[in-house]
């Protein structure tokens, strides 16, 4: 039985009533005294993403207390939601109650007023404002290395929309870590947050959070980043009376296509009453129990919040996956147009961009006069490290750049010093230092009498160390010894003329991964030379000439690339075309034209750039890039595909070291464009 104790501030009232019953000219006691009949509704929910430890949400027990006429109050305890309270004194109560869970910690009140009658009163109590202020301490955290310039916009949403911005109270975000604390009153609210790097958001997320008076809610978000995720599993969202509504998120694995639009739907027993939005990093994308969206390349984080009709009713799910972009094996796709000055990064027109090691990319401006390392974001590119002239780089009139991914060192051609300045690159902070440095003197002798004005078509042999340039004005290969630690080492006594000499200098270079073969190429002469290496081991030795006086499809030849040591491929104003070693002789093989059998625009090709393996050789022009299949072992050169690059006129192009990324620059467009492979 629930024990009820009642309180007079009035001591007369007893002996008052007590003459009227004598006298028999006043009312029974029991015609003053009502009994109330109570029930309690409960509009709480039990099961949230982000909840206090060790800290139950069902409410378990009642606590009731009532202030009524003369002062008198009642106080009660019962762990159903029905009881009654005998020996009320007629008149009007204020009634208070409170549901707690099994420790006794205030979970949600609720109050009425009721005018109690001689009869029974029932009266319902809506248990329908949570109690009390709750502690919130939430840590997002996230690898810093992979986060430049990083900075954190979070914001907490309770359940009648209003939204604040949090501070942080604990701010490591150099070392990948940002802590946010606060009381707040009870309740369900929603926690947004997205993580920046520089201008571009690369993470983000959206949780329920559960705020229960004088209890903590705690807890750890992780902000994936480049990280492959499971398939989604089933999720559980709460809805009234604590009844778990199993809801499933359909139509997304671990790895969907990036650029393509994506459909999910929330599917679940009882969906009449949910309120549903979807995030997708952080960001609202759409509502309701569908949601249509377009990811970009990369490891992405969906929310779906869900919310009831009842009040703290609210549950969010997440899921992790990755976008990659599909296609043919080994064709590029575009995936974005980076344009000048995007979140401080400089390309101008005719600037120079190369892959690092780690995947980043150097960028030179010439336009700008500056050097940049730049990370790859979302198809798009941060900077992580601004260099100029005042910190002692050659910053103007870049004409080449080479990166050498065994060493990790770089070079870099200018036409203003001239020089040649040979940088170290460091992974792990992603920063060039300045090593060595040759000026334009070359010849017989060290350093030589001879000058360049600058150096093209550099080209790296590294068996021998060797690196060499073409001059712009003579027919000369110079050489320089790359892997050196002294400037006086840089030069080499050597360099390859013919004799007698052209006088026309050489359009394209090209000389074989182990240096067995190599080649040079006349424009103006329409002539292509081949060499293979004998006794004498160097480059530029045994000399076979081809021109188009005695061999086709070599009018105007300029580029040229080794897939292998026996097959080299070639370029003209609109042909490609290979050549191949056999039997100790260069033979001509398969040609392919501009516009013909299928293949699209080649006119003016710019650059010849194969994958490492030779097995597939990209073509630029300033509007179309082309891509052709050379397999092993044969490798005879396919067309597998042209695209257009519109009005871009491209000029120069690179490819990762991972072969998932091209990127493409121009001598009259301030942008680059963007391409991964499949």
């Amino acid at each position: 039985m629930n024990r009820t104790s009642i309180t007079s501030r009035w001591f007369l009232i007893p002996l008052i009533g007590l003459l009227c019953l004598m006298l028999g000219g006043c009312k029974e006691e029991s015609a003053a005294r009502s009994t109330l009949q109570l029930r309690m509704v409960s509009k709480e929910a039990a099961e949230r993403s982000l909840v206090p430890q060790d800290t139950p949400l069902e409410v378990s027990r009642y606590v009731v207390e009532g202030e009524g006429p003369q002062g008198t109050t009642f106080s009660v305890m019962s762990t159903t939601q029905n009881l009654e309270v005998e020996g009320l004194l007629i008149g009007n109560w204020t009634i208070t109650a409170v549901g707690q869970n099994s420790n006794g910690v205030d979970l949600v009140t609720g109050q009425a007023t009721v005018n109690l009658t001689p009869e029974p009163s029932p009266v319902t109590i809506e248990l329908d404002s949570l109690a009390g202020k709750g502690l919130l301490s939430i840590q997002l955290a996230w690898n810093a290395l992979n986060v430049s310039d990083p900075s954190l916009q979070v914001n907490l949403t309770d359940e009648q929309g209003n939204t604040q911005v949090l501070s942080p109270t604990t701010n490591n975000m150099a070392e990948g870590s940002v802590t946010y604390s606060g009381h707040y009153s009870a309740g369900s609210y929603l926690l947004n947050a997205q993580l920046f790097s520089g201008g571009t958001a690369v993470a983000g997320c959206a949780e329920v959070v559960r705020i229960v008076g004088n209890r903590t809610t705690e807890g750890v978000i992780t902000l994936q980043l480049d990280k492959y995720a499971n398939i989604p599993s089933g999720l559980t969202l709460v809805n009234q009376l604590g009844v778990p509504v199993v809801c499933t998120i359909l139509g997304i694995s671990d790895t969907v296509n990036a650029l393509q639009p994506v459909t999910v739907s929330l599917s679940a027993a009882d969906t009449s009453n949910l309120a549903v939005d979807w995030y997708l990093d952080g960001v609202l994308i759409g509502a309701g129990l569908d949601c249509s969206f377009t990811p970009a390349s990369g490891t992405h984080r969906l929310d779906v919040i869900a919310k009831g009709a009842l009040k703290a009713s609210s549950g969010s799910a997440s899921i992790s996956f990755t976008a990659t972009v599909n296609g043919e094996t080994g064709v590029p796709i575009l995936v974005s147009t980076v344009q000048d000055n995007t979140g401080g990064m400089h390309i101008g027109i005719d600037a120079h961009a190369a892959f690092l090691p780690d995947g980043k990319i150097l960028l030179a401006s010439n336009q700008a006069q500056t050097i940049q390392v730049c990370r790859i974001v979302r198809d798009s590119l941060e900077v992580v490290h601004t260099y100029t002239a005042a910190d002692g780089f050659c910053t103007s009139g870049i004409t080449e750049l080479l990166v050498d991914h065994a060493s990790n060192r770089v070079v870099i051609a200018d036409s203003v010093t001239p020089a040649l300045t040979i940088y170290e690159y460091d992974i792990a902070t992603s920063s060039l230092t300045k090593r060595l440095s040759r000026n334009n003197r070359y010849g017989y002798i060290v350093p030589g009498d001879l000058t360049f004005p600058y150096l093209t078509d550099l080209t790296l042999v590294r068996s021998s160390g060797i690196l060499y340039g073409l001059h712009p004005l003579k027919d000369h290969v110079v050489e320089t010894n790359f892997y050196v630690n002294a400037e006086n080492d840089l030069y080499s006594d050597y360099y390859y003329t013919r004799y007698p000499q052209y006088n026309i200098p050489y359009a394209g270079m090209a000389i074989s991964a182990t240096g067995k073969s190599s080649a040079l190429t006349l424009k103006e002469n329409s002539m292509l030379k081949i060499f293979r290496q004998g006794t004498i081991v160097v480059p530029f030795t045994n000399p076979v000439e081809f021109n188009s006086g005695n061999t086709p499809y070599l009018n105007n030849v300029a580029e040229v690339k080794f897939l292998n040591d026996d097959n080299l491929m070639y370029a003209t104003d609109n042909d490609v075309g290979r050549f191949t070693y056999a039997n100790g002789t260069w033979e001509q093989m398969e040609v392919y034209s501009s516009g013909e059998n299928g293949i699209g625009n080649m006119d003016g090709i710019v650059q010849l750039l194969p994958n490492p393996s030779g097995t597939k050789l990209y073509v630029l022009t300033p509007t179309t890039l082309l891509t052709f299949q050379c397999p092993s072992p044969s490798f005879a050169a396919t067309h597998l595909d042209t695209k257009g690059l519109e009005s871009y006129q491209a000029s120069r192009m690179d490819m990762s070291l991972k072969q998932d990324m091209l990127v493409i620059t121009s001598k009259s467009s301030s942008s680059l464009l963007l391409f991964r492979i499949p």
